[in-house]
């Protein structure tokens, strides 16, 4: 097959999909091993009971609201003592308590014990993820067969 001067676009074009398809089918896998993860938290973790030691808001950009943080303290049944900053559906007052689920093995993977928290966005995360691999599929077969064509 010889590469004449057009096929240097139709390349580009398969290269682009196939690095595209590539980064999707990544962070999906990335994504659902995460989401598993959270998951054995909740089913297998042991429960905690944190206190908010600090809370802040990230700024928004573009009319959209900031994220709201919340530094939350707990001792694992170790008794080492662990901070770690979530970000929060809520407000939390300093001194509140919440719930935590983490494994012996990992408490600085602490997550918190709120049932929901996260599946809806998750989901989304994962559909618009696919949908993405399959745009750099299409767009891998479609340069192939011009190229093939060509």
């Amino acid at each position: 097959m010889e590469f004449s001067r057009g096929d240097g676009h139709l390349l580009l074009l398969v290269s682009l999909g196939l690095v595209v398809a590539l980064i999707a089918v990544a962070l999906a896998v990335r994504t659902f091993l995460r989401w598993l993860l959270i998951r054995r938290v909740f089913t297998q973790g042991l429960l905690a009971t944190g206190t908010v030691v600090d809370a802040y808001v990230l700024p928004g950009d573009q009319g959209r609201a900031g994220l709201q943080h919340a530094i939350v303290g707990f001792r694992a049944a170790d008794g080492r003592a662990y901070r770690l900053d979530f970000d929060a559906t809520r407000r939390w007052p300093l001194g509140a308590e919440v719930g935590l689920r983490y494994f012996p093995s990992s408490p600085e993977r602490a997550v918190l014990a709120e049932p929901g928290r996260g599946t809806v966005r998750t989901t989304l995360t994962l559909v618009l993820l696919v949908c993405l691999g399959l745009a750099g599929v299409l767009v891998t077969v479609l340069g192939l067969f011009r190229w093939r064509e060509a």
